[in-house]
């Protein structure tokens, strides 16, 4: 059977990281081994669900170019629907099945009911294998208990099994649970509303899925869903559970450790590439010492369960920046143009092929795509000598030396980068300044900054009317 992975989020906000990186580990899955990848929205629970992030989390993988095969916002698919709160009616029909072969009852306590029961048995934790004294209510009392006003819910029935359940994790090998330590557990609550094992079960056998891969903090609840399954008569999907991200003091990511959520990364200036390089490596690591750069596709003949890391990992965020600071040195073009457009809205260049190359001369000296428009912005400003900049060229024994020969030797040369190599070369004989004693006053004449881009570069950009109203007004500041 081919394999068909999905990624089931609830949508309570916006995608985080670690959620990102199951979406990425399940889209490799399905794309190393030529299955589908599924997308689905687990929103039964309404009072933690809202539509705006289901729109945020399909943007987000749109971004990272993890796009779905099929599901939810992805216009008709073989197994709809794609969302708990469109099958409420399918979870509570298939729950027949279970009730009919008495692996499932009607459950009427009260709230008091159930509260005295949790008492209970934090107490008394021998008597969790109880058999509950709602199993084989019989219809009479069944009756008196809807003639009183109470809502049933339907519970799965654990008291009479015994030995262990268990399975073969593709992360983890053999993984166990006793049964002895799972008592009865809801499967539709009295409202109506699916729990979620319930619904996952369903869903899972619904969509033929293969290939369950979700964060460790699933485990808990696999032993109860091989239940369901071994009750239902179907056939599990394989289980691997992924490790958790880790902050830097050794909690689960959050919100408290930074910047958590994918829209956020993009915002700040990350770029896909860079984001899913690194949640790669968060998973299946690298090569060797320096080898840490891998692509999608590279990424994708890597890929597979057993070869991801059994142990937490912990966010590194200056890592993170290293490798988009790579990822930002690699685009080029049209793409760079486009992946840095959000950063310079309202910003008027000169022109397209400008702006190209504006970004492609700074995107070296970048870590983020947000840093790209300062700097370019300053190259059309008025000339401004301020006092940090003169305090930085007396520093230099001759400031205004390289300056002053620039200043002539510019207008002798064509205004092209080989025409301002070969003025940049006079103007250091006619100065008798050379290395950094030149061009770092004269960046400073430039820009302000001792350092930067390739100095012939950087006067195309500037163009030769404001490079020579920069340096005369640097000239004229001593």
């Amino acid at each position: 059977m081919p394999i068909r992975v999905r990624f089931a989020p609830s949508p309570s906000g916006d995608l985080h990281v670690g959620g990102a990186r199951t979406a990425l580990f399940n889209y490799l899955y399905a794309r190393k081994s030529g299955g589908a990848y599924v997308f689905r929205i687990e929103d039964s629970d309404a009072d933690r669900s809202d539509e705006s992030s289901v729109r945020s989390i399909l943007d987000s993988l749109a971004w990272l170019g993890l796009t779905p095969d099929e599901g939810e916002g992805l216009g008709p698919g073989p197994h709809p629907p794609y969302r708990q709160s469109q099958a409420l009616a399918l979870y509570r029909s298939q729950a027949q099945g279970l009730l009919d072969s008495g692996r499932a009852y009607w459950c009427f306590d009260n709230l008091e009911e159930q509260e005295a029961e949790r008492l209970h048995l934090q107490h008394h934790k021998e008597d969790r294998k109880l058999r509950h004294p709602h199993r084989g209510l019989s219809s009479a009392e069944q009756a008196r208990f809807l003639a009183e006003g109470r809502k049933p819910a339907l519970r799965f029935a654990t008291d009479d099994l015994d030995g262990q359940v268990g399975w073969v994790d593709g992360v983890r090998d053999a993984i166990s649970f006793e049964l002895s330590e799972i008592r009865d557990f809801n499967l539709v609550k009295s409202d109506g509303t699916p729990m979620y094992n319930w619904a996952c079960v369903v869903d899972d056998h619904r969509m033929e899925i293969t290939d369950v891969m979700r964060g460790e903090d699933g485990i808990s609840n696999t032993p109860r869903q091989l239940l369901l399954y071994q009750a239902m008569g179907w056939e599990p999907p394989r289980f691997s559970h992924v490790a958790f991200i880790l902050g830097p003091d050794g909690q689960k990511l959050s919100k408290r450790h930074g910047d958590t959520g994918v829209s956020r990364f993009r915002d700040k200036g990350y770029l896909p590439e860079a984001l899913l390089n690194y949640l790669g490596l968060l998973g299946l690591g690298g090569e060797g010492e320096g080898d840490e750069i891998f692509s999608l596709g590279q990424l994708v003949e890597r890929f597979s369960p057993d070869r991801l890391i059994k142990k937490a990992s912990v966010f590194d965020y200056g890592k993170l920046d290293f490798l988009n600071a790579h990822w930002l040195r690699a685009q080029t073009g049209a793409r760079l143009r486009v992946l840095a457009r959000r950063f310079f809205e309202g910003f008027q260049a000169p022109s397209e092929a400008w702006l190209e190359l504006a970004l492609e001369t700074y995107k070296g000296n970048a870590v983020l795509l947000a840093d790209l428009r300062a700097p370019i912005e300053a190259l059309l400003a008025p000339p401004l000598v301020g006092a940090e900049t003169i305090s930085a060229a007396r520093l230099f024994a001759r400031p205004q030396a390289p300056a002053e020969a620039s200043r002539d030797s510019l207008n002798r040369w064509p205004e092209a980068e080989e025409g301002f190599k070969s003025a940049l070369k006079e103007a250091q004989k006619i100065s008798g300044v050379k290395g950094k004693d030149f061009f770092m006053p004269l960046r400073l004449a430039l820009t302000g900054s001792e350092h930067g881009p390739e100095l012939p570069k950087l006067l195309l950009l500037l163009g030769q009317e404001r490079t020579q109203a920069r340096l005369q007004a640097f000239i004229s500041a001593f």
